[in-house]
């Protein structure tokens, strides 16, 4: 008998085989995981769609480990390069894997990186999966959802009574326009046998208004998108909306990035490329067409062309500023919708050599009206101005043994340089560290660029990164990453260079398949200008997080996950907070319906000791509140699925406030001490 099919049976036979089907607990403590993070790290409010849709898709379809290609494993987030390599090394040496079990023979896995990937693979062997011929047939997936806020805001109360007069008064030109409901709709066609796919969004916000005065035309928002992929010298064509996504990000990664988070190890760039969009961010994606050639094995082309429209504040027949928020629920709103022209066009050459890819790229954009700088905001002398701005930039990956490294550089139409380089190394097979140094110039600019870093523009900041992930036991994970960051020239709310660091240290332990607890330690340290409103002197903010969480699969129909957490910030106060939640999680065994319910208690001294938590939602629909100030907080998630082709979701969230008479403020102020939420969804595929 061959060596490693003896110690196959050994592994299954002391490991147990059966595994449980679908591991919900797994699937949201790895969204949660990175979500937060992000969240946390981020003052933006982000599109978390795409992140989102890709996991449920990797759970709806998981990955057969028997036939899946280097790309399609790189959609395993936690898998490292090394991972990758040797999995497709052992498959090719040794033929079918017959367990996830198997695995545990390579030198980089380990149990907590099966029980992570558990949800999202799969080893079956049938003809239809393993034959090159066979083809899925089409499908099409509609969604219909709506949602509201049952309080009524301020924002409404001028709006409704006047709502069939062609333009409001002045005195209430900040009034809604429209309905609080909010509606959205996708539909989406896949068809495996031509290799193509087609759909479009359409999506409506809360205030705006629906098939009235300023928006005829129904919708606020509409994105398109049809796709064909090929295996030819046409690897790819892409009409409609889309992303385009290269190297490291610092010339062009349209859409959400992946920044630091408990994915310590995991911050190259991957599923690089064209991806047709179906999200709802308004202004992060591109409107044209694109299109990848590969005239020869190891050389491919990607061109991409894009001209649309974007929202911005125009005075003087100049752009003062860039508005990205999407929403046109006012007069004023409405003034700053569509009003810069802005068009984009580049292309990348993209070599690969075995083991190692050499990309080089270039993307221009030309505005109408041109952008200018506020001279009065020094932290804005060095931002982007002008009729046009181009990119030019050179990335390389090589895998070398155990050694993954990465990185680009880059120089914008204005002189200024960006650079990042990235190691990754298997120190060990239970041990793997990763190392990334960035320097991006003060003048440097990128309106698509999205490197790694500790602010959302790839602009004024230098940094070196140390993370490790480290397995001492089989059943213990040791994650952590110290990030040291300079910003070489006044930044937003800070009025001179500064320095800064973060920490994050994680311990988990998973006695068994089941359960999982971790203890999580994060530290941040740098300047903020004082509360003066007179003078802005910078001075050190500390912010330190404490949590404990468990998640426990009690049996086929109940799951549980408790979260505590601790906030501490000081800037020239000292503030306080905690965060209490129970989640019950449960699947009926014969009917087909599921639910799930969140009861939350916090207490924080302000905003400034928030504490983010990433909420269970409705399919494709994310909520990552900060719970701050003193109240509770329940939401219950219902599910049921009529047959394989339609499902129903319903979503009713609740907050209650101690101590407070109105909620919020400007439009959004809300008189009393509640803010309810409902969201209803349909879910149709066939």
């Amino acid at each position: 008998m061959h060596r490693h099919s003896f110690y196959m049976m050994i592994i299954l036979v002391c490991l147990n085989c059966n595994l449980l089907a679908q591991n919900t607990a797994n699937k949201n403590d790895i969204i949660e995981k990175m979500i937060e993070t992000i969240a946390e790290n981020s003052d933006e409010s982000l599109d978390y769609t795409t992140l989102l849709e890709n996991f449920n898709e990797l759970y709806e379809n998981p990955i057969n480990l028997n036939t899946a290609n280097k790309q399609e494993l790189e959609r395993l987030f936690y898998l490292s390069e090394y991972q990758i390599q040797n999995l497709l090394e052992y498959r090719k040496n040794n033929g079918l894997i017959y367990s996830i079990y198997e695995l545990r023979l390579l030198d980089g896995f380990n149990y907590s990186t099966l029980q992570d990937i558990i949800p999202f693979v799969s080893v079956e062997i049938t003809k239809k999966e393993i034959s090159p011929n066979t083809h899925g047939q089409a499908k099409h997936f509609i969604l219909l959802r709506s949602q509201r806020t049952l309080e009524n805001e301020k924002g409404y109360e001028s709006s409704l009574p006047n709502e069939d007069s062609e333009v409001p008064s002045p005195e209430n030109n900040r009034q809604y326009l429209g309905r609080a409901w909010k509606y959205y709709t996708r539909y989406k066609y896949i068809s495996p046998k031509k290799n193509t796919s087609f759909g479009f969004t359409a999506e409506n916000d809360a205030g705006e208004p629906f098939f009235k005065k300023y928006n005829s035309q129904g919708f606020d928002f509409y994105s398109a998108f049809a796709e064909y992929k090929g295996r030819g010298v046409i690897q790819q064509i892409n009409i409609g909306d889309y992303h385009i996504r290269f190297g490291q990000g610092l010339s062009v990664w349209s859409g959400l990035a992946s920044k630091k988070s408990t994915f310590t190890t995991r911050n190259a760039k991957r599923l690089q490329g064209i991806k047709s969009y179906h999200s709802t961010d308004e202004n992060q994606f591109f409107r044209g067409g694109a299109m990848e050639i590969k005239p020869m094995k190891n050389l491919s082309f990607t061109g991409f062309v894009s001209n649309k429209k974007r929202d911005a504040n125009i005075e003087n027949n100049l752009t003062q500023s860039l508005i990205n928020t999407g929403l046109h629920r006012n007069e004023n709103e409405f003034d700053k919708k569509n009003q810069l022209d802005e068009l984009v066009w580049g292309g990348r050459l993209l070599w690969n050599f075995n083991q190692t890819e050499i990309g080089t790229c270039f993307i221009k954009s030309t505005f109408s009206p041109p952008l200018t700088t506020n001279d009065s905001e020094l932290n804005k002398t060095f931002d982007l101005s002008g009729k046009q701005t181009y990119n030019m930039s050179i990335y390389y990956e090589t895998r070398f043994k155990s050694m993954h490294m990465f990185g680009e550089f880059a120089q914008s139409k204005s002189g200024g340089k960006a650079y990042l380089q990235g190691l990754q190394f298997q120190a060990h097979p239970q041990l793997i560290v990763e190392a990334i140094y960035r320097n991006y110039a003060k003048n440097y600019h990128s309106l698509y660029g999205n490197g790694f870093g500790e602010q959302s523009e790839t602009q004024n900041e230098t940094g070196f990164y140390f993370g490790f992930e480290f397995h001492p036991y089989p059943k213990w994970t040791i994650l952590s990453y110290y990030d040291l960051y300079e910003f070489p020239w006044l930044k937003y709310r800070v009025d001179s260079p500064s320095v800064g660091h973060d920490f994050l240290s994680q311990l988990e332990y998973r006695p068994n398949k089941n359960i999982s607890i971790y203890f999580r330690f994060k530290q941040e340290e740098k300047p903020e200008n004082t509360n003066d409103t007179k003078i802005k002197t910078p001075i050190n903010l500390e912010k330190k997080q404490y949590r404990l969480h468990l998640s426990a699969i009690i049996n086929e129909n109940w799951e549980i996950r408790n979260r505590i957490e601790l906030s501490e910030y000081e800037k020239q106060d000292k503030e306080r907070g905690y965060l209490v939640y129970q989640d019950l999680i449960y699947h009926h065994s014969r009917l087909p319906f599921t639910a799930n319910i969140r009861y939350a208690l916090f207490d924080t001294d302000s905003y400034n000791s928030r504490i983010y938590a990433y909420e269970n939602d409705i399919l494709y629909a994310f909520s990552i509140p900060a719970y701050y100030n003193k109240g509770s907080r329940f939401y219950l998630n219902f599910r049921y699925k009529f047959n394989r082709k339609a499902s129903l979701y319903l979503r009713y969230a609740r907050t209650q406030y101690a101590h407070s008479e109105s909620l919020g403020s400007g439009n959004s102020e809300i008189s009393g001490d509640t803010k309810s939420e409902i969201k209803l969804q349909l879910k149709l595929a066939f």
